[in-house]
């Protein structure tokens, strides 16, 4: 997969991102306080944009914002000193939300967003910088899965694509550089019931020469190409697992950047997201990376 030194984050579907740490177990129906609230800015490729950054690579935001959510979007991606190229459009900037109450697993409220055109994509590419474009996260309303695969192809380069269902078999028929997934969105691409693993995210490599980088939860990620390697992170105490896909994805990307071969960006991968996996906000921080990058195995799949 060709290189570049700065990373463009494209998130069709920007967010802010409010996490709110509830006092006690969450319990439908009934009245909840909250302990802590956080908010920032949020969407998938602004979660990988954070951890390139936080590595020391580049990365800029690109998407669509709009109303009083989107000045507030603008402010707090300033507030951390990423940088943005942005598309104004009708409606709202959506909110999403995630609750957090000690449970393994949080919570996730999310809304649909405002309304994207295919004229509004086409602008938006026409004002995109030079650099390796990921398209993270779900589409807008609007963009249909049909339509979201000839955009694809007129982006300037193959891009990395991060997202689920229909949408990631679009971009498979597209002939995107990468694709990043996880157990159940490969299931689901390939008709499957249960999680999928290395034998299914083979089959899809086999079937389109894209290659599969397939995020397992605490077990870590493989990279199937054609050299495919594993990668496992130490065991962790979870408090928030959001953003930990984002994060692996970041790190792996920054990692080729950097010149690191395929098993050594796939072992920064894997600790970014175990990394990210013990706070309760999105983000690392390089020295947390580095450390855990040493508890972190890898080895090449035969």
């Amino acid at each position: 997969m060709e290189q570049s030194a700065q990373i463009v984050a494209f998130t069709p579907n920007l967010a802010l991102g409010r996490t709110l740490e509830l006092q006690r177990e969450l319990t439908p129906g009934e009245l909840h306080r909250v302990r802590v609230t956080h908010e920032a800015a949020g969407g998938g490729g602004v979660n990988l944009a954070r951890v390139v950054r936080a590595l020391g690579g580049e990365a800029i935001v690109a998407g669509f914002l709009a109303g009083w959510n989107g000045k507030k979007f603008r402010q707090l991606l300033s507030s951390e000193s990423l940088q943005g190229v942005f598309r104004d459009v009708k409606g709202e900037t959506r909110e999403c939300h995630i609750l957090l109450d000690n449970r393994p697993h949080p919570t996730e409220v999310y809304e649909s967003g405002p309304t994207v055109s295919g004229e509004d994509w086409e602008e938006l590419i026409r004002a995109l910088p030079p650099g390796r474009i990921v398209v993270s996260g779900s589409l807008p309303p609007g963009i249909t899965t049909e339509t979201f695969g000839t955009l694809l192809r007129k982006l300037p380069s193959r891009p990395v694509v991060d997202t689920s269902g229909s949408t990631l078999a679009a971009a498979l028929e597209a002939g995107v550089a990468l694709v990043k997934c996880n157990q159940a969105e490969l299931a689901d691409v390939i008709g499957r019931d249960s999680a999928g693993g290395v034998e299914e995210a083979t089959e899809l490599f086999q079937r389109y020469r894209t290659p599969i980088l397939l995020t397992q939860g605490a077990t870590g990620a493989v990279l199937i190409d054609h050299e495919s390697y594993w990668a496992k992170p130490p065991e962790i105490s979870v408090r928030n697992p959001v953003c930990s896909g984002d994060s692996l994805l970041g790190a792996f990307l920054w990692g080729l950047a950097r010149g690191h071969t395929s098993a050594e960006a796939l072992r920064m991968g894997v600790a970014a997201g175990a990394e990210n996996a013990r706070t309760t906000q999105c983000g690392v921080t390089a020295e947390g990376v580095m450390e855990m990058r040493e508890r972190t195995q890898t080895g090449e799949i035969n």
